[in-house]
């Protein structure tokens, strides 16, 4: 899957940027945003417009007319909310953050589908084992979400912890990948093989 990489320091994409919203059975209406190199933002429908307008402008984005979203992000996507066994971490994607979020934001990427890690273990994959909390935040800050699939992460003792979509939304996209969820915690035997060495 190919890793895009960026720094604050970019030039306002205006151009090359198209934005639209995509209805997906299931999920609801999400917002995105694409340029040449892949997907710029995706947007929960539960997220405030005023949250993603800011959103937009703190990567250098700024808004175009909503246009149809093209077939290459639409089709998986689709498929995806229909239950096929695609993967959206896929998805090609022009990540936009500081040096750590970045490098949390590609190890989620990583994240099998089907699987869970915890928080504990995407900090041991970027090289700062204590660094959980930071972890965290990255991924509330993930600004395209399912492509870059931070509702995979879990809290210590496998509960679904927080997520930026709501936890009904954590709740369907993690049974639409086939993970088990009871109440407020992730079935045992999910997590990956690393994170289970962590308990």
């Amino acid at each position: 899957m190919a890793e895009q990489a960026n720094t604050f320091e970019i030039a306002r994409r205006n151009a090359s940027v198209g934005q639209g919203l995509l209805e997906l059975p299931g999920i609801g209406e999400l917002r995105l945003a694409w340029g040449d190199k892949g997907l710029l933002m995706l947007a929960f429908p539960s997220t405030p417009e005023e949250v993603v307008e800011a959103s937009m402008v703190d990567r250098g984005i700024e808004a175009p007319e909503l246009v149809d979203v093209p077939a290459l992000y639409a089709d998986l996507l689709l498929a995806y909310a229909a239950g096929e066994a695609v993967e959206p971490a896929e998805l090609p994607v022009d990540l936009i953050g500081t040096d750590f979020q970045l490098k949390v934001w590609n190890a989620l990427r990583h994240v099998k589908r089907g699987t869970v890690r915890s928080y504990a273990g995407i900090a041991t994959d970027v090289g700062s084992p204590r660094a959980v909390r930071a972890v965290g935040m990255a991924n509330s800050a993930n600004p395209i979400a399912i492509a870059v699939p931070c509702h995979r992460i879990v809290e210590t003792g496998l509960r679904l912890g927080g997520f930026s979509g709501g936890l009904p939304m954590k709740r369907r996209l993690l049974s639409l990948e086939g993970v088990s969820v009871e109440g407020e915690k992730v079935r045992p035997g999910q997590l990956e093989l690393w994170d289970r060495l962590l308990y």
